[in-house]
């Protein structure tokens, strides 16, 4: 290779590490604006590299159409019906889908097996930063001595730091906007501990749960006690599904047979947050009762003359749409575009399900990763679509599709 070339690839690896490190610590801008720093430099060096016009290949079918697909056809057809429906007369704030499209195509940065492994190193990098700040704040709060420092990231709302009840017991409640994105670190550092049990291996997955339940959503901290046997499952077992059938059956006798108070807050539909939830199914089905929005969506910015979507969101200021991101995508853009959306996604799983060794923990990660979007509108945003990009470039690389143990080289 050239020295040109050389520093080329060096400086690819450098805007991954600014990408990643952007996601993590300042996915909205107000981290120094690293956020607009980062993208500015990886549009850059896409179009300076002419990748944007290297979408299609043999080996990278899947990640050029989930990019066309997401960043092109899926924004193209929720403006169109936005302009169909006379939205054009109101504030436009449904922004979500076209900024998550600009983002998955960043992942053409990935553009060989190297620059794939630096951005497993950089995601592994940037979490692993986010867990030792989780940690120290934890601490500090615990030990109350000098807060100040943590008020650096409250005050740029990129953390929200406080405590939570559940029927009388406080949890602490240390919520980063990029703590999602932890499920794919413990998904790699379990990958390390099952490959090569040590007391290293066991010190950061304990740290990396341990982080995420500190993030204080219900759904993080019943995650952070699950996420062990399903990594088991998924990426280990050859029963998975005699496996899943058993813990499923244990979980629900264990749930009944002991009664705890706190469990059965998490779960029961007189909750808030989960009646709440629950209350919204009466409204996506008056939503779609109308059988062309069923099928052709309502597409951006609904809430403006939507009455079921408005009476939805009526408590979130300035929301455009519910934390339902599967029900949401159907209401947004009918059967017609959602039900290609979800196939490459399932093909992308399956394409996941053939990767193993040191790629396997990909497969429970996304997994783990798409059931927790279910409740929360994680997937169409910095969360969602920066490791989507990775997995999809790293299952798209000829060095994957052709190796027989599916191992980096």
């Amino acid at each position: 290779m050239t020295m040109v070339g050389k520093l080329r690839l060096y400086a690819f690896a450098f805007i991954i590490y600014l990408l990643w490190i952007a996601a993590v610590f300042d996915p909205i801008g107000s981290f120094f604006k690293l956020r607009y720093i980062a993208l500015i430099g990886a549009v850059s060096c896409l179009v300076l590299s002419g990748l944007y016009l290297q979408l299609f290949n043999r080996n990278t079918l899947l990640k050029g159409s989930l990019i066309v697909y997401i960043s092109l056809i899926m924004p193209i057809y929720g403006f169109f019906m936005y302009m169909i429906q006379g939205g054009y007369s109101s504030e436009f704030i449904d922004t979500s889908y076209a900024a998550a499209g600009i983002l998955l195509s960043l992942s053409l940065i990935y553009k060989n097996e190297f620059l794939c492994k630096v951005g497993i190193s950089a995601m592994v990098f940037s979490l692993r930063l986010l867990v030792i700040t989780v940690i120290l704040i934890y601490a500090n709060t615990t030990i109350s001595t000098n807060d100040q420092w943590i008020s650096f990231f409250t005050e740029r709302n990129t953390a929200l730091i406080s405590t939570r009840e559940y029927v009388g017991v406080t949890l602490p409640y240390i919520y980063f906007l990029s703590s999602p994105m932890l499920i794919y670190l413990i998904a790699y550092d379990l990958n390390k501990l099952f490959d090569a049990f040590s007391l290293k291996y066991v010190l950061m997955s304990g740290m990396s749960i341990f982080a995420f339940a500190l993030s204080g959503t219900r759904a993080h901290m019943i995650l952070a006690v699950a996420y062990v046997p399903l990594f088991y499952i998924l990426a280990v077992s050859k029963h998975k599904l005699l496996l899943s059938t058993t813990c499923l059956f244990l979980i629900t006798m264990t749930i009944n047979v002991l009664d705890i108070e706190m469990i059965n807050s998490f779960f029961t539909t007189e909750e808030t947050s989960n009646a709440i939830k629950i209350g919204m199914l009466t409204n996506y089905a008056d939503i779609f009762n109308d059988p062309l929005t069923f099928i052709f969506g309502q597409g951006y910015n609904a809430h403006e003359w939507s009455a079921p979507l408005r009476e939805m969101i009526a408590l979130e200021e300035n929301a455009s749409k519910t934390e339902l991101t599967y029900l949401e995508l159907i209401r947004v853009y009918g059967l017609l575009i959602s039900i290609p959306f979800f196939a490459l996604l399932i093909i992308l799983v399956y394409r996941l399900a053939q990767l193993h060794g040191e790629l396997k923990w990909l497969l429970p990660s996304l997994m783990i990763y798409l059931l927790n979007c279910s409740i929360n509108p994680y997937l169409f945003a910095t969360n969602g679509m920066i490791p989507l990009g990775l997995i999809v470039s790293i299952t798209s690389m000829r060095f994957i599709t052709n190796e027989r143990n599916y191992r980096f080289s």
